[in-house]
């Protein structure tokens, strides 16, 4: 009888330890689209984040939960925000390898409100978050998984590891729901921001720091007036985990290329307007080409090291009437160099190959 006593109470603090689980960002990401959370009490905030918790249970809201009140960190606890009356709560660890959550509702226009968490895992200063949306529907009282909602679909102009930098910030105060894609060589970010539409935050702009500098780079280089760049991707040319900016307008007929080392190392490596067309290379080389003048056509290319030109270098190919063929003048660096040299390099570049990026929307209000 003893030992029976003894086996219960251990599989009874198993059942508890068990009941007390607390998930992980991973965890959570992949079983909360198949689990509607039924009971909610009410869909003020305190009772939708209880609701939550007891189905993805995580040490912040249970933090949050326990004391419900606003307060400041102190050393081992967590800085509470409890705003009732605008629909947001929040508890946030300090120091390495901490845990955030976050947590606002907002009234729909169908009568109905939607619930969002960000619940944000941190290793050494690298955030980890996962964006969370429910429908909540007072008359059934459950909160049911949304996918419509951009936000839960985000993607990262860069890789998928770059979510690993990627900071989301729900209000407080106000509407606006904020995505800032941190790229670290660069050392500043991009900025999405989505606004409330009546059932969901959209998409309404994206902003990249110090964008200004490298639009007045195209500027001088072709002195267009009202280019208008609407497009972005980021793609590493030469494949040392720190990404080049790629810009265009909405019909391509003007992009550019900028290779960041850091903010005060911006260098624009190939650029077009309507005359012209980009061209890759195998070899980390990225340029661009077409007419320049009446029987005259150029390719300017940049060769590129962890994310930094090596050489520019261009072909210029005029129209010679008296061998009526087409002649090419090398330049390396803006000297020009034989032909045999012009040849070699062009050689070294290895073979032309297509890349279509994945574009995304650029400071375009919708």
């Amino acid at each position: 009888m003893k030992k029976l006593l003894i086996l219960l109470a251990f599989c009874g603090s198993v059942a508890m330890a068990l009941a007390q689980k607390n998930y992980t960002t991973d965890e959570i990401r992949a079983g909360w689209a198949k689990k509607t959370i039924t009971g909610v009490k009410s869909g003020n905030i305190l009772p939708l984040l209880t609701a939550f918790n007891k189905t993805w249970r995580t040490a912040p809201a249970t933090a949050l939960l326990a004391s419900p009140v606003t307060n400041e960190n102190h050393e081992d606890s967590y800085a509470i925000v409890v705003d009732t009356p605008n629909g947001y709560v929040s508890a946030a660890e300090l120091g390495d390898d901490g845990e955030d959550i976050e947590a606002c509702v907002w009234k729909r226009s169908n009568g109905h409100k939607l619930f969002a968490v960000v619940y944000t895992r941190y290793h050494g200063l690298t955030p980890h978050p996962i964006a969370l949306f429910y429908d909540y529907d007072a008359t059934k009282g459950t909160l049911t998984p949304e996918f419509d909602v951009q936000l839960v679909q985000f993607l990262p102009s860069y890789s998928d590891r770059s979510v690993d930098f990627v900071h989301i910030s729900l209000p407080q105060k106000g509407k606006d729901v904020v995505v800032t894609e941190y790229i670290m060589p660069w050392g500043f970010s991009i900025k999405q921001t989505y606004k409330w539409d009546g059932m969901a935050p959209v998409w309404a702009s994206t902003t990249v720091e110090n964008f200004a500098k490298m639009k007045k780079m195209y500027d001088a280089q072709y002195e267009i007036p009202d280019v208008k760049f609407s497009k972005l991707a980021l793609y590493d040319f030469d494949e040392d985990n720190n990404p080049e900016l790629w810009v265009s307008t909405e019909d391509d007929g003007n992009q550019a290329i900028f290779a960041i080392h850091s903010e005060n190392n911006i260098q624009m490596i190939a650029s077009t307007y309507y005359k012209t067309h980009l061209l890759f290379h195998e070899n980390n080389v990225v340029g661009s080409a077409g007419s320049c003048g009446t029987g005259c056509f150029r390719a300017d290319y940049t060769k590129l090291e962890n994310s930094v030109p090596v050489y520019r270098f261009a072909d210029q190919q005029d129209y010679n009437y008296q061998k009526e063929d087409m002649i090419s003048t090398y330049y390396k660096d803006g000297q020009k160099v034989s032909e045999a040299e012009g040849e070699r390099i062009m050689k070294s570049f290895g073979e032309v190959k297509d890349i279509i990026p994945l574009m995304h929307e650029l400071e375009t209000s919708k």
